[in-house]
């Protein structure tokens, strides 16, 4: 799907200090990203995959925070197996800001990690905290808009949001009701009234018509106070995990960490910690869009040509296509991919498999790999 989102204003964007105090950037780079098997698999996420401007998605993440966060206040969350390979994805950075999870627990438990080893070092912080993998332009404009989060965080009690002004009734994203202003500043600033889950089309036009309904970008700014004490309203139980985690940081016990970390709930933040928190506000998204999350979004990184074609090619790999149009093509390593008089595909080439299905069920690409699994070729997964 295209970016999304406004453009940002015609007037010149106010960027953040270089870095802005105290304030502690975490990605969250533990997901499997799963519908972009073939080219992500278990120790390749979607993260990994060169879709920033031939950038993986996590460098471009590292690079977007840079004017905000220095380097010793930048963090990567991820799993064992992930945290194995960012040297070869990212070898600038420093393995000591690397957070690593036990297990997959959802994003509860992620950021209960983070807050906890931030906590640890520096109890009077405020986080921005983002996914490593989605697109967002120009980065300027980013910073402006953390900026204006973080002096509301800076509160101590109000967690905030970024909001998508949604240009169709997407039934994949989450939504936030937007309420009154909080004031008169830009961007644009407005109380929760509350989060709503993926809903159904007819749902998403109702929010669409609306007006005041917005994709929930998934990225979140606030200070540590704020989210600890959200976690006591919204889930108790997280709440004490994290309080666990912290103090087995301070101690060095990382046995401790692991069994505190395991007892946290498996829920998403946005469900244990966000509807139930008192104070939350939504700050406007300036900014184009996209948590690119299946093939057919690509055309978020490779422009279409002429026929609707989107091709990206990395490694030596090129495209032929002729009398093909609406195509989405992903290559990599020396190869070429030929199509001819087809539409609507999504093609996909990497070392050991290919790809071919309508755009219309890249969404399904999780059935192949459960056949993967219960025919125990684990070397594809």
């Amino acid at each position: 799907m295209p970016i999304h989102g406004q453009d940002p204003p015609d007037s010149t964007p106010t960027t953040a200090p270089d870095p802005m105090p105290s304030l502690h950037a975490v990605i969250m780079a533990g997901g499997s990203g799963t519908r972009f098997w073939p080219a992500s698999r278990n120790a390749r996420p979607k993260q990994f995959l060169p879709l920033a401007n031939g950038k993986p998605l996590l460098q471009a993440a590292i690079d977007r925070v840079e004017g905000i966060a220095g380097a010793a206040r930048t963090w990567i969350v991820t799993n064992p197996v992930q945290a194995a390979a960012l040297p070869t994805v990212v070898p600038q950075f420093a393995r000591g800001q690397v957070i690593v999870e036990p297990e997959a627990r959802d994003t509860a438990p992620c950021v209960a990690l983070a807050v906890a080893r931030i906590a640890a070092i520096d109890p009077q912080a405020v986080m921005v905290v983002l996914p490593a993998d989605q697109v967002i332009e120009p980065t300027a404009e980013f910073h402006r808009m953390v900026a204006r989060a973080a002096a509301i965080a800076g509160d101590g009690r109000t967690l905030v949001t970024f909001g998508v002004k949604p240009t169709f009734p997407a039934t994949g994203y989450g939504y936030v009701e937007a309420g009154e202003p909080i004031d008169s500043q830009q961007p644009a600033a407005r109380r929760v009234e509350r989060f709503r889950e993926k809903p159904a089309l007819e749902v998403a036009q109702q929010f669409l018509a609306a007006g005041n309904f917005l994709w929930n970008s998934g990225i979140f700014v606030w200070s540590v106070a704020a989210i600890r004490a959200a976690m006591q309203v919204g889930s108790p139980e997280l709440a004490q995990a994290c309080d666990a985690m912290t103090a087995a940081i301070r101690a060095g016990d990382d046995r401790a960490l692991e069994a505190a970390f395991r007892s946290a709930p498996k829920k998403s933040v946005d469900y244990a910690v966000m509807e139930h928190a008192p104070h939350v506000a939504v700050v406007d998204a300036t900014v184009r869009w996209d948590d690119v999350g299946s093939f057919p979004a690509l055309t978020a990184v490779a422009a279409p040509d002429a026929q609707g074609n989107a091709v990206l090619a990395n490694g030596g790999a090129s495209a032929v296509l002729l009398r093909s149009s609406d195509n989405v093509v992903y290559a990599e390593g020396k190869r070429t991919i030929a199509l001819l008089g087809v539409k609507d595909l999504v093609v996909v080439a990497v070392d050991d498999a290919v790809l071919v299905c309508p755009k219309d069920r890249a969404q399904d690409v999780k059935a192949i790999l459960e056949q993967l699994k219960a025919e125990g070729r684990t070397e594809l997964l």
